[in-house]
C-alpha cells in the first residue's frame, strides 16, 4: 500500500493481507500518515529466510524457463508513478513484440499496482496478434492456496485490459518445482468481489470503512503489526489471551459485557451466554482464574482435571523401563521445500541422549531407518516400552519418512498399531489446567524448571 502523488495504490498483497484481516487494513493506511511505521516490526531472521528462499525459488524458475531455449524479457521494477507508467509500458512492448517470457511483468491502472512474476505466451489470438499471456507465480508452498490465486486474478484483470482477452489460466509453480494450472473462471468473480471489498474500506467516506480491533488469526504470525497487536491486547487484558479462547465465543463473551480476563475470572461459569456449551463455559472461566492468579502473584499454578476415562492423564501408561522421549528437529524450506528432518533424538530414562543427523535427502534416509530400527529394538527388549513426544509433529515426520524414502514401513505401523506413541500435549490438554496463555512446551518448563526459556538464553536438556 503506497500513497503516490496524493494517491492511495493498492498491491494484490493488500488484498490478501486485508481477507486475512481487516485491521491489517487500518494500520497500513494510518501508517501512511506516519512513515516512521510506530509499532511495526522489521523483518526478523524467520521471514528474511522465507523471502530469501522464496527469491532462491523464484530465479530456478526463471533458470529453468531459460534451459528450455525460451526468450525471456525482464521489466525492471519502479514504485513511482512515472516508473510505474513506464515499466507497463515495458511490458507491454515485451507482450506485443512476442517474448516467451516476461519476468517481472509490471501492471499498472492508476489504483492497483503490482509485478507478476512471469507472463508466459500461450497460442491464443488476442489484440496482440496470434498468441496471448497467462500468469505464473512462484510460491514456496507444495499445494495451491487461495491467497496466490487473488494476486495472480488481480493481474488477470489489468493483463485483459492490455492484451484484449482474458488469460485462461493461473498457474502456481509451487516449491517441489511442479507448475500447477487454475482456471481464472473458476476464481474470478471472486476476486472481484474480494477487491471491491478492499476498495471500499479504504475510502474515507466508505460506510464499510468501519472501526476494527485486532482479533487473534493465522496471519498474525506473519504480520508487521504482530507485535502492536500483542502489546494492546496485554494493556486492555483482552480475552484472545486466554488459553483455547475461539474468536466466536470472545465475540459472544463481549456482546454479554465480558471483555476482560477479569471479568471472565470473575464470572460463574452459569452465568456467561448459553451460546457456549457449558463444558467449554466452565473451561474458560478456570483458564482465566488461573491466569490472573500468575499474573497477581508471578507463581505458576495448575489444577488437576476431574478424571475422565480416555482422557488426561489416565491415558498415560504405566512407566516401563525402555522409554523414551522422541523430537525432531526440521527444516520446512529445505529438500525444494519439501522440507528436510535434520535431526531426530531420543531421551531414555537413563538420561542417555541419542541423536542422527542428517544434512541430505540421503542422509534423511538413513536417519530414518536407524531411529525406527532403534525404537524396534527398544520393543524387543522392552515389550512396555512406549514413545513419548509432545504434539502430533513427532507421528505426522514419521509417517511422512518412511512413505518419502520408502523405507521402515511395515516397522512404523508395528509401532502404531500397538499404539506406542504417547502425544503429552493432549495429555495436558485433557488431564490438567495451567495458569499460562498457551499450551506450547515452552510454557510447560515453567513448571518442572522452575523458568521459561528466552531468545538467547541457554539451552537446558
Amino acid at each position: 500500500m503506497q500513497r503516490i502523488d496524493g494517491q492511495l495504490v493498492l498491491s494484490p498483497t493488500d488484498l490478501t493481507k486485508h481477507l486475512a484481516c481487516a485491521h491489517v487494513t487500518t494500520l497500513d493506511l494510518a501508517a501512511l500518515e506516519d512513515p516512521a511505521g510506530r509499532g511495526a516490526r522489521t523483518a526478523d531472521d524467520a521471514l528474511n529466510l522465507v523471502f530469501s528462499k522464496g527469491m532462491e525459488h523464484e530465479h530456478a524458475y526463471l533458470e529453468r524457463l531459460s534451459r528450455a531455449g525460451l526468450g525471456v524479457s525482464e521489466i525492471p521494477t519502479r514504485y513511482d508513478v512515472a516508473g510505474r507508467i513506464e515499466a507497463e509500458r515495458q511490458t507491454l512492448a515485451a507482450m506485443r513484440s512476442g517474448t516467451e517470457v516476461i519476468y517481472q511483468a509490471t501492471f499498472y491502472d492508476g489504483q492497483w499496482g503490482g509485478q507478476a512474476d512471469f507472463l508466459l505466451r500461450t497460442d491464443r489470438p488476442s489484440d496482440l496478434g496470434e498468441w496471448s499471456y497467462d500468469i505464473a507465480d512462484t510460491k514456496l508452498a507444495r499445494r495451491l492456496k487461495v491467497p496466490a490465486l487473488l494476486q495472480m486474478a488481480t493481474y488477470a484483470e489489468r493483463l485483459a485490459t492490455l492484451q484484449g482477452v482474458h488469460p485462461e489460466f493461473l498457474t502456481v509453480v509451487t516449491g517441489d518445482g511442479v507448475e500447477r494450472p487454475w482456471r481464472l473462471a473458476d476464481v474470478a468473480s471472486y476476486a472481484r468481489r474480494a477487491r471491491g471489498r478492499l476498495s471500499e474500506a479504504v475510502q474515507p467516506s466508505s460506510p464499510a470503512r468501519l472501526p476494527t480491533e485486532p482479533v487473534p488469526v493465522a496471519h498474525c504470525s506473519q504480520c508487521r503489526w504482530k507485535s502492536r497487536c500483542g502489546d494492546l491486547w496485554e494493556a486492555a487484558d483482552d480475552l484472545s489471551m486466554v488459553a483455547g479462547m475461539r474468536k466466536g465465543h470472545r465475540q459472544i463473551l463481549i456482546e454479554a459485557g465480558i471483555s476482560t480476563i477479569a471479568d471472565l475470572a470473575g464470572a460463574a461459569a452459569g452465568d456467561l451466554p448459553h451460546g457456549i456449551g457449558r463444558p467449554s463455559r466452565e473451561r474458560l472461566v478456570q483458564q482465566a482464574r488461573l491466569q490472573l492468579a500468575e499474573r497477581a502473584t508471578g507463581t505458576a499454578a495448575y489444577e488437576l482435571l476431574s478424571p475422565e476415562a480416555g482422557a488426561g492423564l489416565l491415558v498415560l501408561p504405566p512407566p516401563s523401563p525402555g522409554d523414551v522421549y522422541l523430537d525432531f528437529e526440521g527444516d520446512p524450506f529445505a529438500n525444494q521445500g519439501a522440507g528436510r528432518e535434520y535431526l531426530a533424538g531420543l531421551w531414555d530414562r537413563d538420561g542417555t541422549f541419542t541423536s542422527w543427523w542428517a544434512h541430505s535427502f540421503e542422509r534423511e534416509q538413513t536417519l530414518t531407518e536407524q531411529l525406527v530400527d532403534n525404537l524396534i529394538g527398544r520393543l524387543k527388549v522392552d515389550p512396555g516400552m512406549h514413545v513419548y513426544h509432545y504434539a502430533a509433529y513427532e507421528q505426522t515426520a514419521l509417517k511422512r519418512l518412511t512413505g518419502r524414502h520408502g523405507t521402515r514401513e511395515s516397522e512404523l505401523d508395528t509401532l502404531l498399531r500397538g499404539e506406542r506413541f504417547v502425544d503429552l500435549y493432549a495429555v495436558v490438554r485433557g488431564g490438567i489446567r495451567i495458569s499460562k496463555p498457551s499450551y506450547s512446551i515452552k510454557k510447560l518448563e515453567d513448571f518442572y524448571w522452575g523458568h521459561t526459556r528466552t531468545a538467547g538464553s541457554e539451552a537446558e536438556v
